[in-house]
């Protein structure tokens, strides 16, 4: 079973929101996009690459299929709308089929794997500061702050967008992805998304957590971003599984619920009231036989 929370907020500094989110639990889909700031209609952007994902997805179209034609919608709107000219956005979508999901990205909104072992990021940043750090021009820690950050190398909305990157991945119990824009990976530390995220009691107040950190951050940009988490059936959960101190954290993001004992209990007095009705029914019967036999 998976569990999600996300949330889509305009920030503290921006003049409007131009992230959309799409959180699609039945097609086992997420989507989160941000529309390029300072470019014409980013909003427009981040919309219909998230719309048009969703669609595809509905349609059968495989995930890779799906955000080429995404980016296909958005040159074509371009060309016949010239106020969109310029218009792009990023993107970090994952498609799940049972606790196994595939990732896929344009641009510098991350995916995060949190699990027992730690945070640790499964996309890779398409923007300046990444690819001088791949040519190791820079360092990783240089890279970090580097002006780089802010300069896309590739887009939702580029004519030669390149192979859209693919990646593979399951969900364990209690594991977590996490798809983001930057303006959450840009203000927290990873180590502050992680320990937020594995203290919080559910993945709602996580959400709630991690964007009130933002807003105290300054919130400079939009935020948005999803949570998604898989969990077994409860009544499969045992004591072990909370043994060690990291796997406790995990798994306190849902804490066990007792639904099996109470379908059990309901079905148990169902059952009584049932037999307590066929006596009462038999009584009636013999009854009558025995008036027949005596009074007629």
């Amino acid at each position: 079973m998976l569990k999600s929370t996300s949330v889509c907020h305009q920030g503290l500094v921006r003049e409007r929101n131009e992230d959309s989110v799409v959180a699609n639990e039945t097609l086992g889909l997420w989507v989160v996009a941000d529309g390029v700031g300072g470019n014409a209609h980013g909003d427009v952007a981040s919309q219909l690459v998230v719309q048009t994902i969703e669609r595809r997805i509905r349609q059968g179209k495989s995930l890779r299929e799906s955000v080429e034609d995404a980016n296909s919608a958005l040159i074509s709107a371009a060309r016949s709308q010239q106020e969109l000219e310029g218009m792009a956005s990023t993107v970090v979508v994952s498609l799940f089929h049972g606790h196994q999901f595939e990732l896929a990205w344009v641009g510098d909104s991350r995916a995060y794997l949190i699990d027992s072992e730690g945070l640790s990021q499964l996309s890779t940043d398409h923007n300046l500061a990444n690819e001088l750090l791949q040519q190791g021009i820079i360092s990783e820690g240089e890279s970090r702050t580097h002006a780089g950050q802010h300069e896309l190398t590739q887009a939702m909305g580029q004519m030669n967008l390149e192979k859209i990157p693919k990646v593979l991945g399951e969900l364990h119990e209690g594991d977590i992805l996490l798809l983001c824009t930057d303006g959450l990976s840009g203000p927290l530390e990873e180590s502050t998304i992680f320990q937020t995220v594995c203290d919080s009691p559910s993945l709602d107040e996580a959400g709630e957590t991690l964007l009130d950190l933002v807003l105290e951050a300054g919130a400079p940009d939009n935020v948005s971003f999803s949570l998604i988490q898989f969990q077994e059936d409860v009544r499969q959960i045992r004591a072990s599984d909370f043994n060690s101190k990291s796997k406790n954290k995990t798994a306190s993001i849902v804490p066990p619920k007792l639904e099996g004992t109470y379908r059990h209990a309901f079905d148990k007095r169902a059952y009584l009231r049932h037999l307590k009705g066929r006596s009462m029914m038999l009584a009636l019967v013999l009854f009558a036989i025995v008036f027949l036999i005596f009074f007629i």
